[in-house]
């Protein structure tokens, strides 16, 4: 398994370096999201975002590049917010098979408890190719749904020290501001699976 995520990391960083460029365009800059890593901008929370006018944008950045994963990620979260499910599974999709991080990462959480068709396999590999790269809440939301048992009848299988890696990732980067708890909860959920049982207390014979 090690060997496989670090492979699939090498691959996306390769086709990411290829796609995603520095520089900002007005699709960046009306619908980035804060949270995003590789962000080039500062970005904006859902209801901070002008859909209308960032739809726009990222459509223009799409048909001006259709390249940069960047702006089909971009496109593809208006595209949500804005209820268009199907189209923006489209561009969310262009932009993980790219190799951008945080779209791995949407589209798995999509398909995991989004507007979406749940596909919890499917969403289990791209949080496990979003941990591959780095991304912290690819790992939250791997050991969260392990934890859950979502992923018990998968193909892969996950093993404690995946989910510890994960865990890790996601306690490194994410601030506690974000987390709001949740990661402190998690940790918490993870330990108690993994601890050894207690062993018996000895009788004493009388």
């Amino acid at each position: 398994m090690r060997n496989r995520l670090r492979n699939i990391g090498i691959v996306a960083a390769l086709l990411l370096s290829c796609n995603a460029t520095a520089e900002v365009t007005r699709c960046d800059r009306l619908a980035t999201h804060p949270d995003d890593p590789y962000r080039n901008t500062a970005g904006l929370e859902s209801g901070e975002m002008d859909l209308v006018a960032a739809e726009q944008a990222c459509r223009d950045a799409v048909a001006s590049d259709a390249r940069r994963a960047r702006s089909q990620y971009h496109l593809g979260r208006v595209l949500y917010y804005s209820g268009k499910v199907d189209e923006s599974l489209q561009h969310l999709t262009i932009a993980a098979d790219a190799g951008y991080p945080q779209a791995i990462f949407v589209l798995g959480y999509i398909l995991a408890d989004g507007k979406a068709k749940r596909d919890d396999c499917r969403a289990g590999e791209l949080f496990l190719r979003g941990v591959a790269l780095e991304h912290p809440w690819s790992g939250a939301h791997l050991v969260e749904k392990a934890l859950d048992n979502r992923f018990d009848q998968c193909a892969f299988k996950l093993s404690d020290n995946d989910l510890e890696r994960a865990m890790r990732l996601a306690e490194d980067h994410v601030t506690l501001t974000a987390s709001a708890g949740r990661i402190e909860k998690l940790r918490a959920r993870l330990n108690a699976r993994v601890a050894p049982a207690a062993a018996p207390a000895k009788q004493v014979t009388p």
